[in-house]
């Protein structure tokens, strides 16, 4: 074989040599690379019917303060104070379940539609975790007062939930609030009259159970 003929050979199969190794560096490499996937998933569990009809829905603005006192060596007496304060989507309604509990009432000639319901209720508050704002004064690093507040923010936060739901329905006997709730409900009413009846009511009284209606107080919309 002429030198120059075997030069050509050798570059070739080291080409090839070359190639052969690349290819199986890379499949190497490629295999011991993490393999990263991703998988959500839903479960859905204790599915229950419910008959709640939800009339109003409102965002409130949630505060609560606690104030203490210690010691510091037995001699300072320091003052500290926290105050957590969260936005929270409430949504009330009225039980529809037992039908029993329910009047209607509808004068085709005058066109009022009467409702009579039971007393509502509120949903648990759905907390908006990105608003809650915790702040403290007067903790003191060189005394267990900083601890004490970091304690009473955590028990605060998790109690908000249960907190919220306590003031929610405290305000079911607001009248303002009852008045929004009858609004709500009317317009039900009205909407319902408007689809199935064809026919919109002239006005719509709702009244729920622990109304007191004096004579001279109209209820409609």
């Amino acid at each position: 074989m002429k030198p120059r003929r075997r030069i050509i050979v050798l570059v070739a199969l080291g080409v090839v040599s070359f190639a052969l190794v690349s290819y199986f560096t890379w499949r190497v490499v490629a295999s011991g690379r993490p393999s990263v996937s991703e998988r959500w998933a839903i479960y859905i569990e204790e599915i229950h019917p419910e008959s709640k009809i939800v009339i109003l829905s409102s965002q409130q603005r949630y505060t609560a303060s606690k104030e203490f006192t210690a010691r510091l060596l037995a001699i300072v007496k320091i003052s500290a104070s926290i105050e957590l304060s969260a936005w929270a989507d409430v949504f009330y309604y009225v039980d529809a379940e037992y039908p029993e509990k329910w009047g209607v009432n509808w004068d085709g000639k005058s066109r009022i539609l009467t409702l009579s319901a039971p007393e509502p209720d509120c949903l648990p508050p759905a907390v908006r975790t990105d608003t809650i704002e915790i702040t403290t004064k007067g903790g003191n690093l060189v005394s267990n007062a900083m601890f004490r507040l970091k304690r009473e923010a955590e028990a605060m936060k998790d109690d908000l939930s249960s907190d919220l739901l306590k003031r929610a329905r405290k305000s079911l006997s607001d009248p303002g609030l009852r008045e929004n709730l009858r609004e709500g409900l009317a317009g039900l009413g009205r909407s319902f009259c408007l689809g199935i009846l064809g026919v919109e009511p002239k006005q719509v009284v709702v009244r729920f159970l622990k109304d007191k209606v004096p004579e001279a107080t109209d209820l409609s919309w």
